[in-house]
């Protein structure tokens, strides 16, 4: 009978265990001469017999229960079986290989490989930092500049409390480890006193660092993980937790529970089983309950499956279960209050679980999706941290194929580190890091936070210029300061909106109603007006998918379906298909009025999502009046002192210029590199070219522009630069403006900025 998906990835994991406990084994040997090494205990026969001999007299003797005692059931299982003698011989030579390599061990080399193996990432959402972007996290957030704390005292360390709710295998905590460890021993030397690092690793061990999730085999890594940092300093208890996930009759919810209270039960069955509680220790299991402390630093690269598409929230438990759950979440978060939006996923609810933990003067520091920077669904958590925190950094990730900061994903991620309020406290600007580059290594990431730290930044308020960061004479990204005005309101998406910081200054420029063109600063100004001020958007594809099906047969419904970059290349375009009206609803959806939909259909589309790479517009204006798929309609309204037409066509003009291109893209929402989406709150909060403002000869002019244009084949945007049409575009709105600037320097930024550029 072949081997099901199940029963590999149970076979991996079990391997997996066997060899960290293989490993450190080995650790513990080089230190302890009670402890048989590999070599030895492979010598002979019957191996599966000998490594649970050797790991029973550990657990007996000496400690290390969490690490050893599940790996010891593992080879009872396995006596007596062909061939196992092979493959144990096989891991343990592994084994030898990776612990003669010590600098790989202090890298949490178990849970990368871990993270390969988990076959349930997208459904619990559990996509682990990396090391590198981890290292960079902790040493910008515990900068001792930035902390009142006495690093060199290791009683003030020991009344610190660090935690990640949601700590996988203990990536996030490891990294606290080591910064901690690093801050204590230059704040020792600069005292010309001698750090114990021993002691110091024993207290942030068993007093500091505290740790959550819901997988039970994570948390048995991450104490291996931040055990064998020090292996041979032996130690009583640690505070990590494996909670509960589902469960019946009674309902648990992981870490979500603590929305409600600072305690919740922890879960006994080391397989996922919701019964009883449990505390991993250095000397074993002790049932009781898990309760977050007032924190210094919540940490977090939070699961953040998102409760649209498919909604996967609880996506590794039954239907029937999930839906009970996302009953439970939203109830949870509706009778505690709670500043977070569910649609966002897991993630916004606990940033806002954390934010209840940490004390005055504590940081919140974050791996989240790069949403949170612009996307309406994060707006509740952008508001919760400007209210409370101090935003001292912003850092994302340009580099190409690289938009992500955790393992596992292609997602475009950013990473956040927040300072609690307290009385009294000055805003200061917060730094927003656009980094070309991310470290390759941890020891890289250090060198980078260095800079980081060192970089003085840039306003785009005002000022010109760009602060680069450089480590040997490479360039790894520009530093720019967002206001703290701006970052109190919770409007982050400028700073970051670009690699070049001449673009972000560029958007933020087209904003007020100003062209900024680099080089020669603001050349001159137009009329600006929300969209939402000169007509309404569509509905979205959901509603267009319950409301209709498509159809080859002429129907009263015509529609835009799709957007083909071969086909779509001009400003103006003929409906591709016919819709149907639907007679019954879908399954498992609601039926839409087809006549309600079709009232709000219209002749100019504005792109729902695109793949920047290969896109050529961003808005089209169609021969008939129709809906789409993938296209916002746009409907002017119909009582402004302007011809209908005469909007249209200017918007799709502009839309399609140059400004209009940096405009949009600056207002997108990430969603993996240059595939962006554009939502509908903010597509009408988008400022645009006012028509109605223009004076008759001025939109006469761009009318006939867009007469002229509106059948040329446009390049796609990364071509922009060598785009006659686009160029020709350019020309006709700047001379309507009266500015002396053909934007060809913009254009060249354009298509050299590393979002549009992507792989090439």
């Amino acid at each position: 009978m072949p081997a099901t998906a199940d029963d590999l990835r149970v076979s991996r994991i079990a391997s997996l265990t066997l060899i960290n406990a293989m490993v450190f084994q080995e650790i513990l040997a080089s230190n302890n001469p009670r402890v048989r090494p590999l070599a030895r205990t492979i010598a002979g026969k019957n191996l599966a017999t000998n490594f649970a001999a050797v790991w029973e007299d550990i657990t007996t003797n000496i400690d290390y229960i969490p690490i050893f005692s599940v790996a010891r059931e593992i080879a009872i299982d396995l006596q007596g079986i062909p061939d196992v003698d092979k493959a144990l011989r096989t891991l343990a030579e592994t084994a030898q290989g990776i612990t003669s390599r010590r600098a790989a061990l202090r890298h949490d080399l178990m849970g990368r490989i871990y993270h390969r193996l988990l076959a349930d990432a997208k459904y619990f959402g559990a996509y682990y930092t990396t090391v590198p972007a981890a290292a960079l996290l902790l040493k910008l957030t515990l900068d001792p500049q930035n902390t009142d704390v006495d690093w060199s005292d290791l009683n003030t360390i020991k009344e610190f409390r660090a935690s990640d709710l949601s700590c996988g295998t203990g990536t996030l905590l490891k990294a606290t480890l080591q910064t901690i460890v690093d801050n204590h021993v230059r704040a020792c030397a600069a005292k010309g006193e001698k750090p114990d690092l021993q002691l110091l690793h024993k207290i942030l061990v068993e007093n500091v660092l505290v740790g959550f999730d819901v997988i039970p085999f994570a948390i048995h890594l991450a104490a291996s993980a931040l055990a064998i940092h020090e292996p041979e300093v032996q130690f009583g208890e640690m505070h990590l937790y494996t909670l509960p996930l589902g469960g019946s009759p009674k309902l648990h919810l992981g870490s979500l529970e603590f929305l409600a209270n600072k305690e919740t039960v922890i879960q006994a069955d080391l397989f996922g089983g919701a019964s009883s509680s449990e505390r991993v220790t250095g000397a074993g299991d002790v049932q009781e309950k898990a309760i977050v402390p007032p924190l210094d630093l919540c940490v977090m690269n939070p699961p953040f499956t998102r409760s649209v598409g498919g909604n996967l929230l609880f996506g590794n438990l039954p239907p029937k279960q999930r839906a009970t759950m996302q009953a439970a979440l939203r109830k949870l978060v509706q009778k505690n209050k709670v500043k977070a939006n569910i649609t966002s996923g897991l993630g916004s609810v606990f940033v806002a679980i954390g934010n209840k933990y940490v004390k005055p003067k504590g940081h919140l520091s974050l791996v989240l999706p790069r949403a949170l920077l612009s996307g309406v669904a994060w707006k509740d958590t952008r508001e919760l941290i400007s209210a409370h925190y101090q935003l001292n950094y912003i850092v994302t990730s340009h580099q190409p194929n690289a938009w992500n900061f955790s393992e596992n994903t292609e997602l475009s991620e950013c990473m956040t580190v927040a300072r609690r309020r307290s009385n009294g406290d000055t805003l200061v600007p917060t730094k927003v890091v656009n980094l070309w580059r991310k470290p390759a290594s941890s020891i890289e990431a250090l060198a980078f936070a260095r800079t980081i730290m060192n970089a003085p930044g840039v306003m785009l308020d005002g000022q010109t210029g760009t602060d680069s960061i450089e480590i040997g004479g490479h360039k790894i990204g520009e530093v720019i300061l967002c206001p703290p005005e701006r970052a109190k309101a919770g409007i982050w998406r400028f700073e970051a909106a670009y690699a070049q910081t001449d673009l972000c200054r560029t958007a933020l420029y087209l904003s007020q109603g100003q062209v900024y063109v680099p080089g020669r600063s603001v050349v001159g100004g137009f009329p600006i007006t929300k969209l939402r001020e000169l007509g309404t958007l569509g509905p979205d594809r959901r509603d267009i998918h319950d409301g209709f099906t498509t159809s080859e047969a002429f129907t009263a419904y015509s529609a835009l379906w799709g957007h083909d970059t071969e086909s779509v290349q001009s400003l103006s375009q003929a409906p591709n298909k016919y819709l149907s009206a639907r007679a019954t609803a879908a399954r498992g959806r609601n039926l839409r009025d087809a006549t309600v939909l079709w009232s709000r259909a219209g002749r100019l589309l504005i792109a729902e999502r695109l793949w920047l790479e290969t896109t050529r517009l961003l808005s089209v204006r169609l021969t008939a009046t129709s809906l789409s798929n993938t296209w916002w309609t746009f409907a002017p309204y119909d009582d402004l002192s302007v011809p209908v037409e005469d909007i249209e066509r200017i918007l799709a003009l502009w839309i399609n210029s140059t400004l209009g291109i940096l405009s949009f893209v600056a207002a997108r929402v990430d969603t993996r590199g240059p595939w962006i989406a554009f939502k509908k709150p903010m597509l009408e909060d988008i400022e645009v070219i006012n028509p109605i403002a223009l004076n008759k000869k001025q939109r006469r002019a761009l009318v006939k522009a867009y007469e002229e244009l509106s059948g040329e084949t446009l390049q796609s945007v990364p071509d922009i630069n060598a785009d006659g049409v686009r160029a020709r575009i350019d020309d006709a709105i700047m001379k309507v403006l009266g500015i002396g600037d053909n934007l060809s320097s913009l254009r060249e930024m354009t298509a050299q900025e590393l979002l549009v550029r992507g792989a090439r």
